[in-house]
């Protein structure tokens, strides 16, 4: 369902990605793996609505507006306070999403500052969405710190990875190749442990 631009509900998704590709945390601002994105399922949609992680970038910014006028650096700290330091949104990211929520009229901006208009206001409370329930819902981020670390790092060494695969020297490639024996190695060891500790329940 959307309304003039919104849609899904107060944010930062379901089990997904993170820090990365796709948008911001868990499974959306960012990529790395974990309980959602920032702006969950849905976020600025509709017709003309932003699309993929921006959208739930944009979503997610707004949600955390309701606590009064932020800059990016703001809603970064509100984001990595409601989540307990679970999880830290790319700055300039949120100075995206807020230049795109100024362009459809849901904030203003004044000197960097946004705050919610009348508008965004409205839509956020017709879709149900509050302060209280959206700190409610960043709170439970906490448990999947070490999702996200996990998550977040294995996505860097997949990046670099990439990088040496496709343009690396001979040298860097055995590096690669030697890395990989590594990791996986290290990852077998981490699986049997974990299985281990879900058998022992």
């Amino acid at each position: 369902m959307s309304f003039g631009g919104f849609a899904g509900g107060p944010g930062f998704g379901g089990p997904g990605g993170g820090q990365g590709p796709g948008g911001w945390g868990p499974g959306g601002f960012g990529g790395i793996g974990g309980p959602g994105a920032f702006g969950g399922p849905g976020g600025f949609g509709g017709p003309g609505g932003f699309g993929g992680g921006l959208k739930r970038a944009a979503f997610g910014t707004a949600v955390l507006l309701l606590d009064g006028p932020a800059d990016a650096a703001g809603i970064v700290q509100r984001t990595s306070e409601a989540t307990g330091g679970a999880f830290t949104p790319p700055q300039d990211v949120v100075d995206l999403a807020i230049g795109l929520l100024a362009g459809r009229g849901f904030v203003t901006v004044e000197n960097g500052v946004a705050s919610l208009t009348e508008l965004g206001s409205n839509l956020l409370a017709w879709r149900g969405v509050t302060s209280d329930s959206t700190h409610m819902f960043l709170s439970k981020f906490a448990q999947f710190a070490d999702v996200l670390t996990i998550g977040k790092t294995l996505h860097e060494v997949g990046g670099l990875a990439r990088t040496i695969a496709w343009s690396g020297t001979e040298a860097q490639k055995q590096a690669l190749s030697d890395a990989r024996v590594q990791l996986l190695d290290a990852v077998t060891k981490a699986k049997k442990s974990l299985h281990a500790a879900l058998a022992a329940d």
